[in-house]
């Protein structure tokens, strides 16, 4: 028998605020701990960069076994990385297509982010690593599981049993 994480409307609409809250914080922490690291990013270009960051693993994501190397920190095959436009850029971000394409470009130009021969834009490989990524998820989950304990403690979220 295996256990999920449920939603339960009832205690949303019961703790709003307080589960609003809890979510808010959540993502002010991820906010802040990625735009505070090197490059420091505002806001629009975060934006942007975690978009091109799903968006670049999404193929990933939907395998129900991961393997153990691409689970972590290992450098993607290219065929695993999905490329984003910068119009479906602007769709998921809600952002003008004008603004995306103008600080794409400027991300290109600093190395960000990569045109893909396949069209659309990805991150660099090994970004993770070069950039220093991999110390900021236990800041970021130490704050996540505090939310989600939160949620739990509350209601809003429950664990159900399969």
């Amino acid at each position: 028998m295996s256990e999920r994480i449920v939603t339960n409307p009832a205690r949303m609409a019961e703790n709003w605020r307080v589960a609003m809250t809890a979510l808010t914080n959540l993502f002010l922490t991820t906010h802040r701990t990625l735009s505070g690291h090197p490059p420091q990013l505002g806001p629009t270009e975060l934006l942007i960069y975690m978009t091109v960051s799903v968006a670049n693993v999404q193929k990933l994501m939907r395998e129900r076994n991961i393997p153990g190397a691409y689970a972590a920190t290992g450098i993607l095959p290219r065929e695993w990385v999905v490329p984003i436009s910068r119009n479906a850029i602007a769709t998921a971000t809600h952002l003008p297509r004008e603004t995306v394409r103008r600080h794409v470009a400027t991300m290109i130009a600093t190395g960000l982010l990569v045109e893909d021969e396949r069209g659309g834009v990805t991150l660099p490989v090994g970004v993770i690593k070069e950039r220093g990524f991999e110390p900021l998820l236990e800041g970021m989950l130490t704050d996540f599981a505090r939310s989600a304990e939160t949620l739990l403690r509350i209601g809003v979220l429950r664990i159900e049993k399969d």
